[in-house]
C-alpha cells in the first residue's frame, strides 16, 4: 500500500492497523505541516501544539472526512488542503483546553525547525510546505539506497559514494575514492554511475509513493527540485 492510498483507505475504512500506519505517515511529514502553520505566524509553542492536534485529527478521521475525492492528486496537495481547512476552522481557539490531553503523536523538534524559519522569513506557508515535503523525500530516498547497499553487504560503497548526490559536499576525485576503496578508476567511475541511477530509482519510487495512479512522477520531481533554484 501506497502513503497515498494509505489515506483514502483510512478514510472510507478506519482499523486499528491502517491508524497506526497513518500514525506512522504523520511522523514522517511533521517537518512541512510544522513549517507551514509556524509561517502563518503562530508562535513556536502554538505551533507545536497544533501541529499535534492536526495529526490527532486526522488519525482520527474527522478531517479526512471533510475532503472529499482524494483518489486523485498528490498527497502533498491533499495534506496542504487539509491543514488549511483545518487551520480555518479554528481550532486553535481551544489549545487551551486540549493541552496536556494526551494527544501526542509526533515527536517535535521544534528548536531545529526554527533555524528554518529564521532563514526563509520571504518564504509563504505554501513554498514553505513544499520545499520541506522535497527535503524529506530527499532523504526518504537515501535511506532507501542505504537499506538497499546494507542489504547486498555494500555498505563501505554506500559511504563512498554518498558525497557523490550531494550538491553540498566537497567534491571526491574517481581516483581519490579508487585509492580509498582499492579499486580500478574505471571501476569507480562505472560503480558511482550505478550508484546515481539507483539513487534516481529510490527517488522515483517515494514520488510514486506519494502519488495517485496516472500522475506524472518526473512533473513532480521537476517541480520539487524548481524550489531549490527560486530566488
Amino acid at each position: 500500500m501506497t502513503r497515498w492510498s494509505m489515506v483514502v483507505a483510512a478514510r472510507d475504512s478506519p482499523s486499528i492497523e491502517r491508524s497506526e500506519a497513518l500514525g506512522e505517515l504523520c511522523r514522517q511529514y511533521w517537518r512541512p505541516v510544522y513549517l507551514y502553520v509556524r509561517r502563518r505566524g503562530h508562535s513556536a509553542e502554538e505551533t507545536e501544539d497544533l501541529t499535534q492536534d492536526f495529526f490527532f485529527r486526522l488519525i482520527k478521521g474527522d478531517l479526512l472526512k471533510s475532503v472529499e475525492g482524494p483518489e486523485k492528486g498528490r498527497l502533498r496537495s491533499f495534506l496542504c488542503v487539509v491543514l488549511k481547512r483545518f487551520l480555518v476552522d479554528d481550532y486553535h481557539h481551544r489549545m487551551a483546553q486540549k493541552r496536556g490531553g494526551g494527544r501526542h503523536i509526533v515527536d517535535i523538534d521544534g528548536p531545529s525547525m526554527e533555524g528554518q524559519i529564521i532563514e526563509g522569513r520571504s518564504e509563504d506557508p505554501v513554498q514553505a510546505f513544499d520545499r520541506q515535503w522535497a527535503i524529506d523525500l530527499l532523504e526518504d530516498a537515501l535511506r532507501r539506497l542505504k537499506a538497499d547497499y546494507s542489504r547486498a553487504g555494500k555498505e563501505e560503497l554506500f559511504e563512498a559514494f554518498q558525497p557523490t548526490i550531494n550538491p553540498q559536499s566537497e567534491r571526491v576525485s574517481p581516483a581519490a575514492l579508487a585509492g580509498e576503496l582499492g579499486m580500478k578508476e574505471g571501476a569507480v567511475k562505472v560503480a558511482v554511475h550505478r550508484f546515481r541511477q539507483h539513487y534516481r530509482v529510490c527517488l522515483m519510487a517515494a514520488l510514486k509513493d506519494t502519488l495517485a495512479d496516472g500522475e506524472d512522477p518526473e512533473e513532480e520531481l521537476r517541480y520539487l527540485l524548481s524550489l531549490f533554484t527560486r530566488s
